[in-house]
């Protein structure tokens, strides 16, 4: 019974819902077929040469649909090979058996021979049990000719037709049900290989937003540990550590990203403002910042949000790693060409270590949070680095807006 309680809720998988659908469809027909022949089995018994095999085989029959009805409810789902296998037996040995119950004149085309029924409903049902190719071709040979070796006593001109009609009946909709049930089976699979892939999908965004909320204060957090830094240097990260602890604060309560940078306007959020005050939490560095050239150039709150976390993140590595002496942010608007969309640039550079760039794998900060997030929101990324020259981080990306001032 737990294997139909999903029905209360949601299915564990379109692949088990499509078991369920057979198993419902399997109990429909094989009882289905019983309600139908017990009409005929007064009449059947009164007329029948031989009643007590009669009444044995059409019990037969009988039974046979009730326990295979009761064991696809438990399942949930269609017979095994093996008990097809045995249900599809008996139906034919009921056949050949039902043949010698019934006088010729009501083998073809009454419910006082119930056995064909009986048959149709078995391979019916069984198109839904998975087995090689040649073992269903197999079945419905043998139940072919167990259809025509019942009815052939009764073969003239009149019935011919109808018996190798019957017989055909057998092949068509046996294929047609084991064609459609394969295809829906299909279909299921389909159906979980997607949501697989969705649930994947989900799992990776839900990794991606963790990283970004998490990565840069994280980085705070180890800096500040270190007992050698000097106290300027405490004081800015203590200031940087309060700003990613609102921001992972956000993404715990699901509230998307927190408004650090300078509040939007009716342009947007100006370039120089977003680069200005990202720079003003690390005048700890070297630094030296130059903004005037992107005068007038605007971009989305969404597009800020990620240029301030993806530049703090760079000045963290710059200000981690690189021993620089120099620290140089420079953020410009160039004129665009006739026809040409309005872009900005922020060009980060440092005098540090620098590194191989071919050779280096980028951690969680450069990988994700600097050029995975500044790709997703439409901007572009270009590092280059010398060892023992330093590292220049290009930063690229569309305007939104140039206002009036802006305008060269």
């Amino acid at each position: 019974m737990s294997r139909w309680a999903d029905y209360a809720g949601r299915l564990p998988s379109t692949a088990r819902g499509t078991d369920h659908a057979v198993a419902l469809l399997t109990m429909g027909i094989r009882l289905g077929t019983l309600v139908q022949m017990v009409p005929g089995l007064v009449q059947g018994v009164s007329i029948s040469p031989r009643p007590g095999l009669y009444a044995v085989c059409w019990g037969a029959a009988a039974a046979s649909s009730l326990v295979v009805s009761l064991v696809v409810f438990r399942r949930g789902g269609p017979l095994s090979r093996g008990g097809f296998t045995l249900d599809l037996s008996l139906a034919i040995a009921l056949m050949l058996l039902g043949s010698l119950t019934v006088t010729d004149a009501f083998l073809v085309g009454s419910w006082i021979a119930p056995f064909p029924a009986h048959l149709l409903a078995v391979l019916c049902t069984g198109a839904a049990v998975l087995m090689p190719r040649w073992q269903w071709v197999c079945g419905v040979v043998a139940a072919c000719a167990a259809s025509f070796v019942f009815a052939a006593p009764a073969w003239d001109s009149d019935t011919a037709t109808t018996i190798v009609a019957n017989v055909l009946t057998l092949v068509v909709l046996s294929s047609v049900g084991r064609l459609t049930l394969g295809y829906f089976r299909r279909v299921a699979q389909d159906g979980d290989l997607a949501r697989a892939e969705a649930t994947e999908l989900g799992r990776r965004e839900e990794e991606r937003r963790a990283q970004l909320a998490i990565h840069n204060g994280a980085a705070v957090i180890r800096m500040l540990s270190d007992p050698t830094i000097d106290e300027q240097t405490r004081r800015f990260l203590q200031k940087e550590a309060q700003l990613e602890s609102a921001r992972m604060r956000s993404y715990l309560q699901g509230r998307g990203a927190t408004q650090v940078g300078p509040a939007s306007g009716a342009h947007g959020v100006a370039l120089r403002d977003v680069v200005g005050a990202t720079c003003d939490r690390f005048l700890d560095l070297p630094l030296h910042l130059n903004v005037d050239l992107a005068e007038g150039a605007h971009v989305d709150a969404g597009q800020a949000a990620a240029l301030d976390q993806a530049l703090a993140s760079l000045l963290l590595n710059v200000r981690d790693h690189a021993g620089a002496e120099s620290v140089v942010v420079h953020a410009d608007a160039p004129p665009a060409a006739d026809g040409d969309a309005e872009t900005w640039v922020v060009t980060l550079h440092d005098d540090g270590v620098g590194f191989e760039v071919s050779a280096a794998s980028m951690g969680v900060g450069l990988r994700q949070v600097v050029v995975g997030e500044m790709r997703r929101r439409g901007m572009d990324v270009t590092i280059s680095s010398t060892p023992g020259v330093g590292t220049t981080v290009t930063l690229t990306g569309p305007c939104l807006a140039m206002s009036d001032e802006g305008t060269r």
